[in-house]
């Protein structure tokens, strides 16, 4: 094959094409990673985020602090513990409540701290991926070149 006037052999069109492919699907497979959510929990897993109130303050010297909060989930009032420390009585903090049915051992988060990274870590964790599927595509170029038989001029040699 010719192109622009250089033969190509149609072995190194043949390399080219997988590395391509291999290119390709790799973005194909962090396209499906990502939409599937198999990086972390989607949003919807994670519960909604609530306006609660601190009822009882921990202190920040114990490692097990934990406050207790009220809040109003569908019209009922609810109290659980507050993985969180010192914060003052009766002041106003977000958190995340699971969905659906609420159990009495309820121990509730942060909105903020419960979200932090995920997104970013996601979009990293794909971007590795893709990464690694265009080092296996250089990776079959090299393969096939095999070892280089001229010599490095003599300044560059170690």
């Amino acid at each position: 094959m010719r192109i622009r006037g250089v033969t190509i052999p149609p072995g190194f069109i043949r390399w080219a094409a997988t590395g391509a492919g291999v290119v390709v699907s790799g973005v194909l497979i962090a396209t499906a990673v990502g939409l599937s959510g198999l990086f972390g929990a989607s949003p919807e897993d994670l519960g909604h985020t609530v306006r609660a109130t601190i009822v009882t303050g921990a202190s920040c010297s114990s490692p097990d602090a934990t406050s207790t909060v009220k809040f109003t989930v569908s019209g009922r009032l609810h109290e659980a513990r507050y993985d969180g420390c010192g914060h003052a009585r009766n002041e106003p903090v977000d958190v995340t409540v699971p969905v659906g049915v609420l159990p009495a051992d309820l121990v509730v988060h942060a909105s903020d701290a419960a979200t932090g990274d995920r997104e970013d870590g996601q979009g990293l964790g794909l971007l590795l991926i893709v990464l690694s599927c265009v080092a296996g595509a250089g990776y079959a170029f090299l393969v096939r070149r095999g070892p280089r038989t001229t010599r490095l001029p003599a300044p560059l040699r170690l």
